[in-house]
């Protein structure tokens, strides 16, 4: 990049939104995470993908907290917008249940941790609108415990109102559609419930390996969240509290006032 104080190491990941790229501030000697926009990903120029980078710099800056990615800086240079963020060490919720699903326990510290950013996130009227396993981060700290962190807050929004969704922004999709709450497939207006319902999906999916909702196409996994076609969680695991399977159930109410 054209911008002297950071130093790229290599490319550690590309999304719909952008490519983040793993760097050293020379100024602050440390090792950081930069999100370059990309000109594709369902945005029709580059100016857009600008400003939709630039809302989420200003999002996170303003949320301090220990289980939500830090962002250091923001701006654009000769390459384009950039966000500087703290560089994170450890792997994605999908990537730990892939090799087994979690036991009741570390998931019980999972939904405590992401809870807490939630909240946190809340308090400033904050929408992730994009939660799912890939974007929860799991670090191994030297205790032997572990430090989850909530990633990439690009479709967030602020709702100091309720706001609209659109779902479909030329051929891309906003939010991964298995974790996507029913309102977002209405197009009505989103609140915290909306990350909640994510949350919900994301801890049956961390216990079972499965998906609540699905189908083999968009389509099907659709109808299947507006029709609450789902396995009770205390079927797949009866072995977790029944308290715990009604709590995580809970989360996945067909209506946002339920």
């Amino acid at each position: 990049m054209s911008d002297e104080r950071y130093e790229i190491r290599g490319k550690i990941g590309q999304g719909g939104v952008g490519a983040v790229y793993q760097a050293f501030d020379t100024q602050l000697n440390r090792e950081v995470a930069i999100k370059r926009v990309l000109a594709e990903g369902g945005y029709e120029d580059q100016e857009e993908a600008t400003k939709h980078l630039l809302k989420e710099a200003t999002a996170l800056s303003s949320v301090q907290h220990p289980h939500i990615v830090t962002v250091y800086d923001a701006g654009i240079d000769a390459d384009g917008p950039y966000v500087v963020m703290e560089l994170i060490d450890g792997r994605t919720l999908d990537e730990m249940v892939e090799r087994g699903t979690l036991t009741w326990n570390d998931l019980r510290e999972v939904a405590l941790q992401s809870q807490e950013a939630l909240i946190a996130a809340q308090d400033l009227d904050l929408v992730h609108r994009d939660l799912k396993p890939s974007n929860v981060m799991v670090c191994w700290l030297p205790s032997g415990k572990f430090q989850v962190k909530i990633v990439d807050f690009g479709l967030a929004k602020f709702s100091a109102t309720p706001s609209l969704q659109t779902i479909d922004h030329g051929d891309a999709v906003f939010g991964s559609i298995f974790f996507m709450a029913p309102e977002q497939f209405e197009r009505t207006p989103l609140d915290k419930r909306t990350d909640m319902y994510a949350l919900g999906c994301l801890y049956y999916y961390a216990l079972t390996g499965e998906y609540p909702f699905t189908g083999e196409t968009a389509a099907e996994v659709m109808a299947s969240h507006l029709q609450h076609h789902v396995k009770p969680l205390s079927e797949l695991r009866p072995d977790i509290p029944q308290w715990g399977a009604d709590w995580i159930m809970w989360h996945i109410e067909r209506h946002m006032d339920e």
